[in-house]
């Protein structure tokens, strides 16, 4: 695995800017992404499929996958995957304060020919319409299956590009890939050997400082709303469960290229640069 580490001052911002947007609760219209004027959708809406053609007015057309295809560009050979992370949303957490959905709108400009997809999963811990009971491993085993079946070319390479959580979730789905059967026509095994490239943002691979301080907020917004402590209880500072995904990563992951972005400046609960890239070797650029 070679690896590089990339910190700014505009990685800050970036990294300011998910995390401002994983807290959104402002709905998109699903034609403009641009926020809605009422709320009458449910979150589920966004665990759904949707491909826009480039250069047309977007097409919308809704299948029962939990993977959300923005540009089908065949001619690049590649597909990028971008996951979000806790509270994240599958569409917003990507979304500038303008409304523009960067991986989509500027991506376009510069690999106009990529084909790019969002996950979309609940990673909700406390909502006012229901919080979901999985754990990291069954949201793992999921966005393994439906990589496995959204893939149109198995020999497509893959560049993943997750936020917070969704780094842990993606470390885990690979796992799950590269432990299938060589035999198997599952299609899991070839999703981690086409797997080319990870971009980190803000993982935090060693677990997050203060997670008392997520479950005591869960717990007086349990008066109000729906809340769940199973994920959080996971990413304690060095859970059983993250030393465990680690472990068995670090075989999956030996020929990927991996790139960690994290902020110069700590942020409370997060962690510091070395809970970001625990595990992994480091060189400087």
């Amino acid at each position: 695995m070679s690896d590089a580490r990339l910190s700014s001052l505009d990685t800050l911002r970036l990294s300011q800017s998910l995390s401002h947007n994983d807290a959104q609760s402002t709905p998109l219209d699903s034609q403009s992404n641009r926020p809605s004027a009422s709320k009458t959708e449910s979150k589920t809406d966004h665990f759904g499929f949707l491909e826009v053609q480039s250069g047309t007015d977007p097409v919308v057309e809704q299948v029962p996958q939990l993977l959300h295809v923005l540009a089908a560009h065949l001619a690049f050979p590649a597909s990028i995957v971008a996951i979000h992370g806790l509270q994240g949303h599958r569409e917003k957490t990507w979304t500038t304060e303008d409304g523009d959905l960067w991986l989509r709108d500027l991506l376009r400009t510069d690999i106009p020919n990529a084909r790019v997809l969002l996950y979309g999963y609940d990673a909700d811990t406390r909502s006012r319409e229901c919080v979901s009971t999985q754990t990291m491993r069954r949201h793992a085993e999921k966005l393994a299956q439906a990589l496995s079946r959204v893939r149109k070319d198995a020999r497509r390479p893959i560049i993943f590009v997750a936020h917070d959580l969704g780094g842990i979730i993606l470390k885990w789905a690979l796992v799950i890939c590269h432990n299938e059967s060589l035999t198997s026509k599952s299609g899991l095994r070839d999703v981690v050997v086409s797997t080319h490239g990870i971009l980190f943002f803000g993982t935090p691979h060693s677990g997050l400082e203060n997670t008392n301080i997520l479950e005591g907020i869960n717990l007086l917004a349990s008066v109000y709303m729906e809340t769940t402590d199973n994920i959080i209880k996971d990413l304690r500072s060095n859970s059983a469960e993250l030393e465990n995904i680690q472990s068995l990563y670090v075989a999956a992951s030996e020929k990927i290229n991996s790139i960690f972005f994290y902020a110069e400046y700590a942020t409370s609960g997060i962690g510091n640069r070395g809970d970001l890239v625990s595990g992994f070797p480091i060189t400087n650029t």
